[in-house]
């Protein structure tokens, strides 16, 4: 993949035509097939080609912050007694489910805004290598 380190490299979106080998048989390219692909002159021996579009940990995270989401809804929605809590400086008295879904909230914003401050720079140097490239 190409990164902000290496401005040059292109990625390449194409998928491998015709159907894919049968197990335990030697991969070998079809007929005319594009140099680079394994199994041809030129091409990496590292082994099989590596999966395209989103990876299975990125679904897989997904599921797992759905299920802590869900679990967070129930404890909150199970724990409703009133209780003291202090706040900014004053005593509040509301109950555990909405001081637990305010935290949570909490939590949730902060976490977004930690999130998003990479990506903030990465675009900012994303825009001056862009910049850059046309300024040749």
């Amino acid at each position: 993949m190409a990164g902000p380190e290496q401005p040059g490299k292109r990625i390449d979106y194409t998928r491998p035509t015709g159907p894919p080998p049968a197990p335990g048989s030697p991969a070998v390219p079809p007929p005319g097939a594009a140099p680079g692909t394994p199994g041809t002159p030129g091409a990496p021996a590292d082994g099989p080609l590596s999966r395209r579009g989103v990876a299975y940990t990125t679904y897989a995270i997904t599921v797992v912050v759905l299920v802590i989401a869900i679990l967070v809804v129930v404890f909150v929605v199970k724990n409703d007694a009133r209780v003291s809590i202090w706040l900014f400086g004053s005593m509040q008295r509301m109950s555990v489910a909405a001081a637990l879904a305010a935290s949570a909230a909490a939590g949730l914003v902060i976490g977004l805004l930690i999130g998003v401050i990479p990506q903030i720079r990465l675009r900012r140097e994303l825009r001056q290598l862009r910049k850059a490239a046309r300024g040749r």
